[in-house]
């Protein structure tokens, strides 16, 4: 059984590493739409799929100089946090220069690999290398805590930043399927999960100090991460590239024009204005509506619709169109001539672009999902 195991666990490792090769390369061909995103999740995946490579062959098969340095952990899972955060920044409109500062954030890597090269080199003496074997156990432990520690900072980070843009592409688009939410939940999901597992292998390592069996589990786990990673980038077009509505919610930091002049008070005749507009054009009827467009429609800028919406009615750009789209779709359901649709051509028919949007926003708005609000018509 044990033989099975690890026949099985070596064809998973060297699978994984091949379709990070491969993800890698489809990202980066010029089939695919430029990103820069793209470059720093090139760079994940290919750190991903060395580390499995490292782990299962160096030492046994590759016989090179680090497989006779004394270790202190391997130095590319400090790079992980970092490339994550890189690779948010870039998604979220935020351009990564490179700087002093930027590689501020892999001095730890260096760092662990500059040890590990150095111990035995300049500690060659008995004493001190019985030293460092004595206490190989703290120091494994100790590497393990910064991973764990940098890991969730990192994460803590990246999760404050997604929020902050989520709320900031409310103000611009209708629809957020076009704008990577999902794919952004899904690879935070699985980053997350590996952090759960580096923290049982600290807490392996401070209880029961075996570390036999964790090289050969983290790249297993690496190994599904990015066997999920491909599958649902490959599925995923929003990871080839930004679409343009993500660029139209650029914070000012980056390369935009100057904002206008804020209006220091919503004028009540333009709030009507705006409300005739949307009840006699139907602009939410468009499942592409974004506030710059429908600014353009009012001849209004974009800031001053932004904040006619947010100050003079209440609500962000992304529940205000919602609302009348719910609304349309209450009117379809009551409407006879709409009796042939099911309740997704429904929701197609008002503006929405998914079942799952549609669902969530319809309950959101009325305390009932579609379904039971049919019901009650019936009724």
């Amino acid at each position: 059984m044990a033989a099975f195991f690890e026949q099985l666990s070596l064809i998973i490792t060297n699978a994984g590493v091949v379709l990070g090769v491969f993800v890698t390369l489809l990202l980066t061909s010029k089939s695919v739409r430029e990103s820069r995103a793209n470059l720093f999740l090139s760079i994940l995946l290919l750190a991903m799929s060395f580390s499995i490579l490292h782990i299962q062959y160096a030492g046994r098969v590759i016989n090179h100089f680090s497989a006779n340095v004394f270790s202190l952990g391997d130095p590319t899972f400090l790079l992980i946090g970092p490339l994550l955060w890189l690779y948010m920044q870039e998604l979220t409109g935020h351009r990564t220069r490179w700087s002093f500062r930027l590689m501020l954030h892999f001095i730890p890597f260096l760092t662990v690999i500059l040890l590990s090269t150095t111990l035995n080199r300049y500690f060659s003496d008995s004493t001190a290398v019985a030293f460092l074997n004595g206490h190989r156990g703290w120091l494994a432990i100790s590497f393990w805590v910064f991973m764990v520690i940098q890991f969730s900072g990192y994460l803590y980070l990246i999760n404050k930043r997604w929020q902050a843009y989520r709320q900031l592409v409310e103000q611009e688009v209708s629809n957020t399927e076009n704008v990577s939410l999902a794919w952004v939940q899904f690879f935070m999901g699985v980053f997350l999960g590996i952090l759960l597992f580096f923290l049982l292998v600290l807490l392996n390592l401070i209880h029961h100090g075996n570390s036999v069996w964790v090289g050969r589990t983290i790249a297993v786990v690496f190994s599904l991460s990015v066997f999920a990673l491909g599958y649902k980038g490959i599925l995923q077009k929003e990871i080839f590239h930004l679409d343009q509505t993500q660029t139209d919610v650029v914070p000012p930091s980056v390369s935009v024009p100057t904002p206008e002049p804020e209006i220091r008070k919503p004028d009540q005749q333009l709030i009507d204005r705006l409300l005739r507009f949307m009840a006699d054009e139907k602009p939410y009827l468009d499942p592409e509506l974004t506030l710059s467009s429908l600014a353009k429609r009012l001849n209004l800028s974009r800031s001053e619709l932004s904040q006619l919406i947010n100050e003079g009615v209440g609500n962000n750009f992304y529940n205000f169109v919602n609302k009348y789209r719910v609304e349309q779709v209450k009117a379809f359901m009551n409407n006879p001539a709409m009796k042939h649709y099911n309740l997704l051509g429904l929701a197609l028919e008002a503006g929405f672009k998914s079942k799952s949007t549609f669902n969530l926003i319809f309950k959101r708005f009325t305390g009932l999902t579609p379904s039971e609000y049919l019901q009650t018509l019936s009724k």
